[in-house]
């Protein structure tokens, strides 16, 4: 924890983070192999930035060409408070449908993970009433049963002026990324990349399955009904450049295709196809069509590798800006959602590519009226009939991370430079560091059904049984609520209950969240790749109950 003044606030976001990596264990970070490559990583941290009493607190503003201004000079209170390394995802293939692997591994989504840990750990916290304990949230109490409402607030976070920043050591995948990669990658690069569409087998070419397609088993993916009943998309061969050709994005609107001139630092101009419909985001597997700008992207960008049910973080970092950096187990308990402020970043920052990445991309593009909540008031709307993203502020920062991709390669030009498979998480409270590989502790045997204790924090499961802990030492609860408590007691570990709540029903507690999040998937994010409601189909206890028929 430091102060800074607004000043320096982007720089000390970085320092922040950079000071609580030098704490993690070696063995979660990256070495030198025996062959002499150099491993490097992407770090990310979420940093929780408090007004200095008797401070007036202001924002970091300006974007224009990298430069910040400032309207008046104020005091914060960093803190790092979920802090995170890794880029790696689980194929689909390999996915739990227990809820006890982490599907993504990238440094972002498990920075937002320890995050939401984070909230339910100082939640709980605040319930208790020690008045020894310094209190992030307070506990608005229980409403009266007379009162009683599904969605009443329960927490709001103790100080109103509380800002949280995303620090990434490179720009998020996807969007934000895609061209910059295509022009600074080495011909060798670039060479591989067309080379593994040839590569690649059948079995491996299937994309995964979007919203309302059939089983992920069985059914090959193009991105959604509408861009299957469309052409294909156009892989590039050994000898031809990207394709710039556009296909139907999934939309029975028309879609509008902008061309825009931007210019890179060395000089050099680059034409970017926006793919956007006025309805719905095109989609892409990978870097295909790198030169389409505005899509949606899944993981990993290597087009011989094999495919993953995982979005881009540039989309899954847009879509927090529109329902909250709060997961669907968090929502319930706030009074109202907690978005990101900014975006620091150092390697491959292009403001106008983040920004577009981030918000812009989407500010035009409609959904159907609804009582929802709006994003940008946070306040109940029923007369809405625009998506608006929260426009967050994006800044690059000078201070290089010493693992990151840029630095280690000037320091291994000719061993060559690899990244590992180790991920590294940790909160500040509850105080926990894990070093995860194949989206559990490192050490777990990947041959064997993971035990409890092999099992991240983080995962899908655990993070059930922390949102189960709150609500259980809330009282009265709300009368949904005490229905599916009554359902996660039915059945133990070894016989769960036939009627056992599941994860994907309890994470539709929230009816205001779940529904703007329907009503994203339905319009502009149509495209986004969704996995089977099996994967989530298990009870607080780890048992599995099938059920095919609904989609995340």
């Amino acid at each position: 924890m430091r102060t800074s003044t607004t000043y320096d606030l982007a720089d000390n976001i970085v320092r922040e983070c950079h000071a609580q990596f030098d704490k993690l264990p070696k063995n979660g970070k990256p070495a030198n192999r025996n062959n002499g490559q150099a491993e490097w990583t992407i770090l990310a941290g979420i940093v929780m930035a408090t007004p200095v009493k008797d401070h007036h607190a202001t924002t970091l503003s300006g974007t224009k060409n990298n430069e910040q201004s400032f309207q008046t000079e104020a005091l914060w209170e960093i803190e790092c408070i979920s802090l995170a390394t890794g880029s790696k995802c689980l194929p689909q293939g390999k996915q739990s449908p227990r809820g006890d692997l982490l599907n993504d591994c990238h440094a972002e989504v498990l920075a937002r993970r320890g995050f939401n840990k984070w909230c339910l750990h100082e939640m709980q916290k605040s319930v208790q009433e020690c008045n020894n304990l310094k209190k992030n949230f307070n506990y608005l109490g229980a409403p009266s049963h007379d009162v009683q409402q599904e969605n009443s607030p329960l927490f709001e976070l103790t100080n109103a002026g509380t800002q949280f920043h995303l620090y990434v050591s490179q720009a998020p995948c996807g969007d934000a990324t895609t061209a910059s990669l295509a022009l600074t990658q080495s011909e060798e690069s670039r060479n591989a990349f067309m080379a593994g569409q040839q590569r690649r087998p059948k079995s491996v070419a299937q994309e995964p399955t979007a919203p309302g397609d059939q089983d992920l088993s069985t059914s090959p993916v193009t991105g959604s009904k509408h861009a299957r009943e469309s052409e294909a998309l156009v892989e590039p061969t050994e000898t031809s450049a990207p394709s710039t050709k556009l296909q139907k994005c999934g939309s029975t609107s028309t879609t509008a295709t902008a061309k825009s001139h931007t210019t890179n630092k060395s000089g050099v101009q680059k034409d970017q196809q926006l793919v956007c419909s006025d309805q719905v985001l095109g989609f892409r597997r990978g870097r295909i069509d790198y030169d389409s700008v505005g899509v949606l992207r899944t993981k990993p960008g290597r087009v011989d590798s094999e495919p993953t049910l995982s979005m881009s973080c540039s989309d899954k970092i847009t879509r927090w800006n529109i329902l909250g950096l709060n997961s669907a187990l968090v929502m319930p308990f706030l009074k109202k959602p907690i978005y990101l402020e900014s975006v620091v970043t150092k390697e491959l920052f292009d403001a106008e590519a983040l920004e577009r990445a981030l918000f812009r991309r989407i500010q035009g593009c409609r959904r159907r009226t609804d009582h929802t909540a709006s994003p940008r008031t946070d306040e109940a709307s029923t007369t809405s009939t625009t998506i608006h993203p929260r426009e967050i502020s994006v800044h690059k920062s000078e201070i290089a991370f010493e693992f990151g991709k840029e630095a280690v390669s000037k320091q291994s030009e000719q061993e060559g430079i690899t990244s590992p498979p180790v991920a590294c998480a940790s909160t500040s409270e509850p105080q926990l560091t894990e070093v995860l590989i194949n989206g559990c502790k490192a050490g777990a045997s990947v041959k064997k059904q993971i035990q409890p204790k092999s099992r991240s924090r983080l995962c899908k499961i655990n993070m059930f049984e922390s949102s189960v802990t709150l609500w259980k030492s809330i009282s009265p609860q709300p009368p949904l609520v005490q229905s599916m408590m009554s359902k996660t007691d039915a059945g133990s570990a070894s016989e769960p209950g036939p009627t056992s709540i599941t994860y994907h029903e309890w994470k539709r507690l929230n009816t205001d969240f779940t529904k703007a999040k329907q009503l994203l998937f339905a319009g502009v994010f149509q495209n986004w790749v969704r996995g089977d409601a099996s994967l989530e189909s298990f009870n607080i206890h780890g048992g599995t109950i099938s059920d095919h028929s609904n989609q995340r």
